[in-house]
């Protein structure tokens, strides 16, 4: 008996750290502006920004179990209390799904910025910025077996009527959410420029939980597990070598319920052709103890799309032999100025 109640202890434990463990990440970090940062909200020279984002892992190894699309619009909206600030708004939603349990993790957001100028000219600025909405992650009951429904079972198989765990799993938690963060940019010269940031989520750290009492009998979505923060720095360094080619190191560093993450990358850019505005980009990073990032991508104008493979170099390699996720992404910048007129000028000769 004791072991029985073990097991749907632990069994209870490990659905709660995963369904902690389950957020969003992303390797190309820096081409999904509001999931890295809600400061990078209409933080861009244009119009409206539209942008999407999908990630594919281990669909090598075990096909459509590990999904994360995420779609966003964002825009600079009015200018600020002075000439040089300006205020962005911005959308985004994700859905997250995660393994054979049905867990998933959706949400939608809205965000604003404010862009302060730290000098006249405009070089350096910090951005403050939020994001507000609702998150929900849901789980299929129907999907998890427990260790004492697989005892005394006539037919050999799984009687969820023997478990007294069965029906523990609710459907779904629906909670509100709060984001914050800040980044500094700053243009060193007409050739080199960065970037640093920093940015929490889950701020208030809501109340939910995927766990009812024992037997069934759960009766609301919250419960008494809250929702860990997490706290991500990021940065990068930007600087044109020559008229051709750039280079831009890059790194991420995120934290969550203990669970560390680091990324460093380093990307390149070459200019095929300056006539019609074509960059390409390539780079290799690193997730430390986990894959090596292999990126590829375009910007035509002011379409800009990525590509990125991770190669998994961590202790699971011997069952995905290095194989691990795929991402596809692409921002739109429009940009809808009013033409400026000249205005005539007359030259009057003096004889």
């Amino acid at each position: 008996m004791h072991i029985k109640r073990l097991l749907s202890l632990l069994t209870g434990m490990l659905l709660m750290a995963s369904a902690w463990a389950q957020d969003i990440h992303f390797t190309q970090f820096y081409m999904s502006p509001m999931t890295l940062n809600p400061a990078m909200v209409g933080k861009f020279e244009g119009t409206v920004r539209i942008g999407g984002i999908y990630r594919d892992q281990w669909a090598s190894v075990i096909k459509e179990q590990f999904q994360t699309p995420s779609v966003w619009v964002d825009a600079p909206i009015i200018r600020g209390f002075r000439r040089r600030d300006w205020v962005g708004v911005g959308f985004m939603a994700y859905s997250d799904k995660v393994g054979v349990g049905g867990l998933s993790h959706t949400a939608g957001k809205i965000g604003a910025a404010y862009h302060f100028s730290l000098d006249k000219k405009g070089n350096t600025y910090i951005s403050l910025g939020g994001h507000y909405g609702g998150e929900q992650r849901k789980a299929d009951g129907n999907k998890y077996q427990f260790q004492d429904g697989l005892e005394n079972s006539p037919a050999g198989g799984y009687n969820p009527g023997n478990s007294i765990d069965n029906g523990r799993i609710m459907g779904n938690a629906k909670y509100n959410d709060i984001d914050g963060g800040l980044v500094l940019t700053s243009r060193l010269n007409k050739t080199m420029d960065f970037n640093i940031g920093f940015s929490m989520y889950h701020i208030a750290e809501p109340d939910y939980s995927l766990l009812g009492a024992a037997g069934g009998g759960g009766t609301g979505s919250a419960g008494n597990a809250k929702l860990p923060r997490r706290s991500m720095f990021h940065g990068q360094f930007n600087v044109a070598l020559n008229e051709k080619f750039t280079l831009t190191p890059q790194f991420l560093y995120q934290t969550m319920s203990g669970a560390d993450e680091i990324v460093i990358q380093a990307m390149s850019g070459y200019l095929l052709n300056p006539e019609k505005d074509i960059t390409l980009k390539f780079g290799l990073g690193y997730r430390l103890s986990d894959a090596i990032n292999a990126l590829v991508g375009v910007q035509y104008k002011s379409l800009n799309v990525g590509l990125a493979y991770d190669i998994n170099t961590s202790d699971l390699n011997s069952v995905s032999n290095y194989r691990g996720g795929f991402e596809i992404a692409a921002n739109y910048i429009i940009k809808i100025y009013k033409p400026a007129v000249p205005k005539p000028k007359v030259l009057c000769p003096r004889y």
